[in-house]
């Protein structure tokens, strides 16, 4: 019975493809392939546009947001509603690692889409007590950082791979701290003990360095070192962070110089060192032009920035297009805030 539904739908196939096409189906895939063949073929056109229509209208209704509704926290706590947000929001960054000092500990993550899963922590050797503040203290800096270079190390002392970090970021800079060359790597590959194994980096043995390589995208990776456990960030306060850096944003759209302004802490350092003072008086120019800004916003971090104090500081990352009638830009953003009276104050900018 079945061939003959076969010979059928080969006969109807020859107003639409050659009986070799549906026997080179039949014999390559079957009969069941055949059906679903000839029936896409011979559906009705208005069908198919209705199809197309409707495929139109599901996306259509995952609309941008509007500007008024990026600026409210109303909003923001509706779409974070199912989201993990404890150690931050990422829209884009593939993995974390979040240290702690005390604990000798190291927590890696990955990123899915509405949580950090914990992929393993991983036992650490880290410096001394305390943030760094100068060269040679060796204590491992207190803050948030990105893989900036995946390396074989030149001395075996190192061992056999290393991920260096961008430690001073600018928020360590315009605060005037210094020093270089803080690594996440391995241990000696002579496999002696040694009491200064971390001179401030972040040291795991041998087999931890390399199944850590496994576990992360280096060139995609946000690492948190605190001195002790990291604060947990609730679904309101990321709320707040999210609808004032957008209401900041559109005081600046819309050249509200004041508004603008009023976002930034008196200590507000730029990453050219500008100061608050210089800063504004730059500004006052810009936006006395009145000019019509457009600014996008795109791969948002909002992480949680352990201090020695206790601060509600957060460091934001964001890839931004900007453009003017007068001057066009495209690049990472970053910028550190404090939280304070449910308000984001900028400290630095880059």
């Amino acid at each position: 019975m079945r061939y003959l539904v076969f010979l059928s739908l080969c006969a109807l196939a020859l107003y639409a493809a050659t009986a070799e096409d549906v026997y080179k189906i039949y014999k390559t895939k079957g009969i069941d392939a055949v059906e679903a063949y000839l029936k896409s073929e011979f559906e009705p056109k208005e069908v198919k546009v209705v199809k197309e229509l409707k495929k139109k209208e599901i996306k259509s209704k995952a609309k941008e947001p509007t500007g008024k509704e990026l600026q409210s926290k109303e909003y923001w706590a509706k779409q974070l509603k199912d989201i993990d947000v404890q150690l931050g929001y990422y829209e884009e960054a593939e993995s974390l690692i979040v240290c702690e000092k005390d604990t000798k500990r190291c927590d890696v993550y990955k990123n899915n889409t509405d949580s950090l899963k914990l992929v393993k922590s991983h036992t650490a050797i880290m410096g001394k007590s305390g943030d760094k503040v100068k060269r040679g203290d060796l204590k491992t800096p207190v803050g948030v950082y990105e893989i900036t270079k995946r390396f074989k190390p030149a001395n075996q002392f190192y061992g056999p791979l290393a991920f260096s970090l961008s430690y001073p970021n600018m928020y360590d800079m315009v605060r005037g701290k210094s020093g270089d060359g803080i690594w996440i790597h391995g241990s000696p590959l002579d496999g002696k003990d040694r009491d200064d194994l971390s001179k401030g980096c972040v040291v795991l043995d041998n087999n931890t360095i390399l199944e850590l390589d496994t576990e992360i995208n280096a060139n995609d990776t946000i690492v948190i070192i605190g001195e002790s456990k990291v604060q947990k960030v609730s679904k309101e306060m990321m709320s707040v962070i999210l609808s004032e850096v957008y209401k900041w944003q559109h005081a600046w759209k819309v050249n509200d110089l004041n508004g603008y302004l009023a976002f930034y802490s008196n200590d507000f350092r730029r990453s050219n060192g500008m100061n608050k003072k210089a800063f504004s008086e730059m500004k006052k120019g810009i936006f006395a032009k009145k000019e019509n800004k457009t600014i996008i916003t795109e791969n948002m971090s909002i992480v949680p920035y352990p201090t020695m104090d206790d601060k509600k500081l957060f460091k934001i990352l964001y890839y931004q297009t900007y453009k003017s009638p007068s001057f066009a830009s495209k690049g990472e953003k970053e910028l550190y805030v404090e939280i304070i009276n449910n308000k984001i104050s900028i400290l630095a900018e880059k």
